[in-house]
């Protein structure tokens, strides 16, 4: 391994090229590490420090002082490419994008042909790359991009706009600067072996690799041939389109839950590097198998399931407060248990997610009734047995206790009322809330009003203004408009442009002509058998 400083004059000279490899990450830099560049060089070039160092760029040494693979430092090169390309087309100086040009992509000076580009982005968006930024051509149109592409017309945006306004003079200078007074330590090493020790060290001084660059590099460690390393590269490509970078990590915590039913006792990629070393098959059906678990990651985010009741079932789930029931539907859905139909399977871990939500059950005890069903489908179990499994953890009396206790203020308020107010309608009927909606106290939490001091006692106040036959639904601005003020007049307030925020269980509410404590006592009542229907298991 080799170390030392480097003007970026020096790294963009000559005939050196950087090739991003197949387990690098794409470019993620976003518009304000972007910024945070174009900030502190220019600070560094109007207070002229002599010298500003911008990090390190760590390669494997693949053809002495030509051509290089960047381990660590693609963010930083390809934002300097980014930044250099914009400098040349807002300078009018011929000589001055002569000198830029090279040092991005040099041209034949006899030819007019363009040579080989500075920096080679990875396969799926160098063309893209080497026509919108380094040939300077518009792109007009944006639907088909990748997330990469995308984050390179922003940077592209974001450094056009800190230009923009600057002199020729300015401009001229500060490019000058860029390439003899910006350094940043350059390391070569000798092979790919040295790489992977590299990024293991890396990870463990807390350097930005995640967890989806080290699982994708075990991989490649035991690819046995390049037309096995190209397999992997693709299918690791199809799994970053369908999950987007941003979303990996999770994806990949949750389908390790999936495979192994058990808490996770140590980093997420030192967890699948056991996984894989264990897995039966080769590394080719390993990440064929990632991919179709991400399809149907992707099924469970999106909600895209025929059924009309399962989508009403993945809305509910939704709004619980953690996300544990994905891993158990995940396994289900990968391992296609054909005697247990999908309906059934979800309605049950519907009731019982929200059974063990409203019990307030400790993390520790719902994951284990999670782990255990993840246990059954693994060992390809009877549908009956992973059913009964389920229904021993249910405890519907407690339920029962919790959900006939204050229910505002409870994390899961908003989430029984939102299920009562879907079931009050076939299923056929999807409905969509969007915008701010509140919890509405029917009986206000403070009786001012003679309607309200006339017909309820201190005692019956407190005893029942919290409970779920005293709650409904409203939008924001009508709940902080409705006060407490007289029932009829937050009737004419509930019903106020109702066909903008019409909810079911709002306009049960309204037939009644008084709020008494009777009303309360009996919406109560009825409210809780239907919760009973919805969630309690047999």
């Amino acid at each position: 391994m080799k170390a030392e400083e480097s003007k970026l004059t020096t790294i963009f000279a000559d005939s050196k090229t950087y090739e991003i490899p197949k387990y690098q990450r794409p470019y993620s830099w976003t518009d304000q590490h972007t910024h945070q560049l174009l900030d502190d060089t220019y600070d560094a070039y109007t207070s002229k420090e002599r010298e500003y160092f911008i990090g390190s760029v760590i390669t494997i040494e693949r053809e002495k002082d030509r051509k290089f693979d960047v381990v660590d430092g693609q963010q930083r090169l390809t934002t300097l490419n980014l930044l250099f390309a914009k400098l040349k087309s807002l300078i009018n100086d011929e000589s001055a994008k002569s000198e830029l040009q090279k040092r991005i992509l040099p041209i034949n000076v006899l030819t007019g042909a363009t040579e080989q580009p500075r920096l080679v982005l990875r396969q799926q968006d160098h063309a893209f790359f080497r026509d919108t930024v380094l040939m300077g051509k518009k792109c007009e149109d944006t639907t088909e991009l990748t997330e990469t592409q995308l984050r390179i017309i922003d940077n592209l945006q974001t450094i056009d706009d800190f230009l923009r306004d600057k002199s020729e003079q300015d401009l001229k200078l500060y490019a000058n600067y860029l390439l003899e007074n910006v350094y940043v330590v350059f390391v070569r090493t000798e092979n790919l072996q040295s790489a992977y020790r590299l990024f293991n060290v890396l990870n463990a001084r807390g350097l930005p690799l995640n967890n989806g660059d080290l699982i994708k590099n075990k991989l490649f460690e035991l690819a046995e041939d390049e037309f096995t390393e190209g397999l992997i590269d693709e299918k690791w490509n199809e799994l970053e389109d369908l999950i987007t970078i941003s979303k990996l990590d999770l994806f990949l915590g949750h389908h390790r839950t999936a495979i192994k039913g058990e808490k996770q006792k140590q980093s997420l990629h030192l967890e699948y590097e056991s996984v894989i070393e264990a897995y039966p098959g080769t590394p080719i059906s390993f990440i064929e198998d990632l991919v179709k678990s991400a399809k149907n990651y992707n099924k469970i985010a999106s909600n895209k399931f025929d059924s009309e009741k399962i989508t009403r079932l993945i809305s509910s789930l939704e709004n619980v407060s953690h996300d544990e029931w994905i891993p158990p539907l995940l396994c289900f859905l990968n391992k296609q248990i054909l005697d247990i139909s999908a309906e059934s399977f979800i309605d049950l871990l519907d009731k019982i997610t929200y059974q063990n939500w409203i019990r307030r059950l400790g993390k520790t005890q719902r994951s284990t009734i999670y782990y255990n069903i993840i246990t059954l489908l693994n060992k390809g179990s009877q549908g009956s047995i992973i059913l009964a499994k389920i229904k021993e953890a249910k405890n519907n009396e407690e339920f029962a206790s919790f959900m006939d206790g204050d229910l505002y203020g409870t994390a899961y308020a908003y989430a029984v009322l939102h299920r009562l107010e879907v079931e009050m309608q076939d299923a056929s009927v999807k409905k969509t809330f969007t915008g701010t909606i509140a919890i509405e106290h029917i009986l206000p939490q403070k009786i001012n009003d003679k309607y309200w001091t006339d017909r309820f006692n201190e005692n019956d106040h407190k005893q029942w203004v919290h409970k779920l036959g005293n709650l409904t639904l409203l939008s924001g601005k009508k709940n902080s408009s409705a006060q407490n003020f007289d029932f009829n007049r937050k009737k004419d307030l509930y019903n106020k442009k109702n066909q903008k925020a019409s909810f079911d269980l709002t306009k049960e509410v309204c037939m009644n002509h008084e709020w008494t404590l009777e009303q309360i006592k009996s919406r109560h009542s009825d409210l809780s058998e239907r919760v009973k229907e919805i969630w309690q298991i047999q």
